[in-house]
C-alpha cells in the first residue's frame, strides 16, 4: 500500500470535516425551518397561488303583495388589477412578448427589469383604454401609482361585456388583470314606488326606504372557498378546496298592490303636467287593517340612475312621510270628532255662522260664503270655518289639544319606513288668542300626509286607530318557507264608535250637492270625504299670497270602508280660477278610485246608480269588476 502524503491526508480530513459541518449546518437550518418557520413559509408560498375567495350572500328580494318582483340582486363584475402580479417580471415579459411577437426570453435580454415593468404597464393601459373608453394616459397613471393591493378599473360590468373583457385578457396575455364577481341591485320597474323602495349605497347597504328599514333582514351571511389560481388569476378547478356556502337574506313582501300603484303613478304624472305643483302626494290604504296599498309622490327619481324624472330635480326622500304641510279643512275631523265624542254636539246641532263674519272672541273669523244658521253636519259639508270653530269651541283648548294627539298628530305613525317626521303640534302654553280657532281649521299645525291618512282611518274604523303598515311579511329564501308577518302595534280607541259614525255622516254629506266634495263622488258607491284648501306656509317667511295646498281625503263604501285615499297637491297653478281642494284634488281622488275599486274587486253598495238605458227601453246593471260566471 502506498502511504498517503500527510499534507493530503490533512486536507482530506479538513475537507471532510468542513463538508460534515456544512451538512450539519444545513440540516440544522432545515430542522429550524421545518420546526419553527415551516408554517409561515408555507403560508407565504400558498399566498402566491391559493386564495380565500369570499362568496357574497344574495340580498333578499322585495315583492308586492301578490308576488310581483320589485327589487333583486344582479350578478355583475369588477375589472381588477393585482398590483403584485402587474410588477412580476416573468408575467410582464410574457405580456410584452405577445405584444412584440417574440419570446419572453428575448424580452428579458432586450430590456432592463424596470423598463420591462414600465413597458408592460403601458401595454396594459393601451389594451384596455379602447374597450373601457378611458384615456390611455389616465389608465397608465393609475397603474403606475398603485403599488400594492388591488386596483379596480371598472365596476358594474354585466355578463356580455364581461365576456368581451375576458376574451381580450386572454388574447393579449394581460397577466394580473382579472374579473371579480359581485352583486348589484336591480329594479325591474325603476320609475315606480321609488321613494318607498329606496336604494342601496355603493357598498350594497340600504340607504333609504324599504332597502334601509329591512337592511338587516335582507342581508345574508357571506360564504367563502379556498381555490388555486394560475398566473392570470384564473381558477384551477382541480385544486378547489374547502367551501362554505353563503346564506341568502330574507325576502320582503310589501302590502303594496302594484296594479293600483301604476294607476297612482299615472295620475300623479298627469297632475304634474296639468297643474305644475311644487309637489304632490297620494296614499291609498285599507282602513280595516292599516295596510298601505299605494304610496307615491312627485317629484321623485329613477331607481336605476337616481336621477330626476321629466326634467325635475330628483327628490329621494319619501315626501309622504317626511314633508310637513298645514292641512286646512281636512283637519276639521279632529274638532268634530272630539265634540261628538264628548257629547257636546251632534250632526243636528245648529250653529250661527254669523253671515261669514265672526268677531265675538277677540279675533275675527271669516267664511268664503255668507252662511247663517247651519246644522253641524251642513257646516262640515260646506266647510264653514266659523261653524267648525263653534262646534269645537265647547271642548276648550286643552281638550282639543288632547284629541289632536289622540288622532295621531305630533308623533310618528310607526310605518316601516325610515326618516318619518313626527309633525309639529305646539303645546297649549305657546298658543296665542286665535290659535284654538286656527288649529280647528287646520292652521298652526304641521302634519305629514301619512298622519292625515291615518287620522281619516280613525273615522272609517269606527273610532279605532290602526297603525299603518307597509310590510306584508318576511320569507326565508327557500321554496318551502312560509311568509311570516311582522309585529304590529295594537289598535287603540280614539273616539267612540257613535262619534265616528257621526263624523262619517258629516263626511257623506260633504259629497252631496250641498257639499264641497261632489267632484270626488263615484257612481255606485257611497263615499265619505273631506276637502281641504289651505294657504301655503313657508318656513321663516309665513303665509304666501296666492299659493295654496289643495287636498282631498275620503273612503268607500262609506258604511263598510274598504279603501281610503288621500291626495295632497302643494301649490298647484290654476289659470283663471280659484284653487280649491274640491276642484283640484277631488277629481284626482275620483280618477284613482274608479280604477281602484275594479282592481281590488270592491262591489258597489249603490248598484242602482249604475243603471243605464239600453235598446227598447230596457235597463241593466253594469257590475264593477266583471260578471260572475
Amino acid at each position: 500500500m502506498l502511504a498517503l502524503d500527510p499534507k493530503l491526508k490533512t486536507r482530506l480530513v479538513v475537507g471532510c470535516g468542513a463538508l460534515v459541518l456544512m451538512l450539519s449546518l444545513l440540516s440544522a437550518r432545515l430542522f429550524h425551518i421545518e420546526g419553527f418557520e415551516g408554517e409561515r413559509l408555507a403560508s407565504k408560498a400558498r399566498a402566491h397561488y391559493e386564495y380565500k375567495e369570499e362568496l357574497p350572500a344574495e340580498r333578499g328580494r322585495i315583492y308586492d303583495r301578490s308576488g310581483e318582483l320589485l327589487a333583486r340582486n344582479q350578478t355583475v363584475y369588477s375589472l381588477v388589477v393585482d398590483s403584485q402580479h402587474l410588477r412580476d417580471l416573468g408575467l410582464a415579459s410574457i405580456g410584452l412578448a405577445r405584444s412584440e411577437e417574440v419570446s419572453s426570453h428575448e424580452i428579458r435580454k432586450k430590456y432592463l427589469p424596470k423598463e420591462i415593468q414600465s413597458r408592460y404597464r403601458e401595454y396594459v393601459a393601451e389594451s384596455l383604454s379602447g374597450i373601457l373608453r378611458q384615456p390611455k394616459q389616465e389608465l397608465a397613471r393609475k397603474l403606475r401609482e398603485k403599488e400594492v393591493g388591488p386596483l379596480v378599473l371598472a365596476k358594474g360590468i354585466e355578463d356580455d361585456f364581461a365576456g368581451k373583457l375576458e376574451a381580450l385578457i386572454d388574447e393579449r396575455a394581460l397577466a394580473g388583470i382579472y374579473l371579480k364577481r359581485g352583486q348589484r341591485r336591480y329594479y325591474p320597474s325603476p320609475l315606480s314606488l321609488t321613494q318607498v323602495i329606496g336604494f342601496v349605497d355603493s357598498e350594497g347597504k340600504g340607504a333609504s326606504g324599504v332597502e334601509k328599514t329591512f337592511h338587516d333582514e335582507m342581508t345574508g351571511v357571506p360564504g367563502y372557498r379556498y381555490c388555486e389560481r394560475d398566473s392570470r388569476r384564473r381558477e384551477i378547478h382541480a385544486y378547489r378546496g374547502m367551501q362554505v356556502d353563503p346564506q341568502p337574506g330574507r325576502d320582503v313582501y310589501l302590502t303594496i298592490d302594484m296594479a293600483l300603484q301604476s294607476i297612482v303613478e299615472r295620475e300623479l304624472d298627469g297632475v304634474i303636467d296639468k297643474y305644475r305643483p311644487e309637489k304632490v302626494t297620494a296614499i291609498w290604504m285599507d282602513p280595516r287593517n292599516g295596510e298601505i296599498l299605494a304610496m307615491s309622490s312627485r317629484p321623485h327619481f329613477d331607481l336605476s340612475t337616481r336621477e330626476g324624472i321629466r326634467g325635475m330635480e330628483p327628490v329621494r326622500r319619501n315626501i309622504a312621510i317626511t314633508d310637513l304641510y298645514q292641512p286646512g279643512s281636512t283637519f276639521k275631523i279632529v274638532g268634530y270628532g272630539g265634540a261628538f265624542d264628548r257629547g257636546l254636539a251632534t250632526p243636528s246641532t245648529e250653529v250661527d255662522c254669523h253671515m261669514g263674519h265672526y268677531d265675538l272672541d277677540g279675533f275675527v273669523l271669516k267664511d268664503h260664503h255668507d252662511y247663517g244658521r247651519l246644522t253641524a253636519e251642513m257646516a262640515f259639508a260646506k266647510s264653514s270655518n266659523i261653524g267648525a270653530y263653534l262646534v269645537a269651541r265647547p271642548l276648550n283648548k286643552h281638550v282639543f289639544h288632547h284629541y289632536m294627539h289622540e288622532f295621531g298628530f305630533g308623533a310618528p305613525t310607526g310605518v316601516e319606513l325610515n326618516a318619518e317626521s313626527p309633525g309639529r303640534i305646539y303645546p297649549v302654553s305657546k298658543w296665542s288668542a286665535p290659535s284654538f280657532s286656527s288649529q280647528v281649521m287646520g292652521y298652526e299645525v304641521a302634519v305629514t300626509p301619512i298622519q292625515m291618512a291615518v287620522a281619516c282611518s280613525v273615522v272609517a274604523n269606527g273610532g279605532l286607530l290602526k297603525p299603518p303598515t307597509i310590510l306584508k311579511g318576511l320569507k326565508e329564501h327557500r321554496r318551502e318557507s312560509e311568509l311570516r308577518g311582522g309585529l304590529r302595534a295594537p289598535a287603540r280607541r280614539v273616539i267612540s264608535e257613535a262619534a265616528a259614525s257621526q263624523v262619517r255622516r258629516c263626511m257623506e254629506e260633504a259629497m252631496t250637492e250641498h257639499g264641497t266634495g261632489t267632484n270626488a263622488a263615484i257612481e255606485g258607491y257611497s263615499v265619505a270625504g273631506k276637502t281641504g284648501t289651505a294657504r301655503k306656509h313657508v318656513e321663516n317667511v309665513g303665509y304666501v299670497s296666492g299659493r295654496y295646498i289643495a287636498s282631498f281625503m275620503g273612503f268607500l263604501p262609506a258604511d263598510d270602508p274598504q279603501l281610503l285615499g288621500l291626495i295632497v297637491i302643494d301649490d298647484p297653478k290654476v289659470d283663471g280660477s280659484a284653487v280649491y281642494g274640491g276642484s283640484v284634488a277631488a277629481p284626482i281622488f275620483k280618477a284613482m278610485a274608479v280604477d281602484a275599486v275594479k282592481i281590488l274587486g270592491i262591489e258597489p253598495d249603490r248598484p242602482g246608480e249604475l243603471i243605464t238605458e239600453v235598446d227598447e227601453g230596457l235597463a241593466v246593471v253594469e257590475p264593477i269588476g266583471g260578471q260572475e260566471e
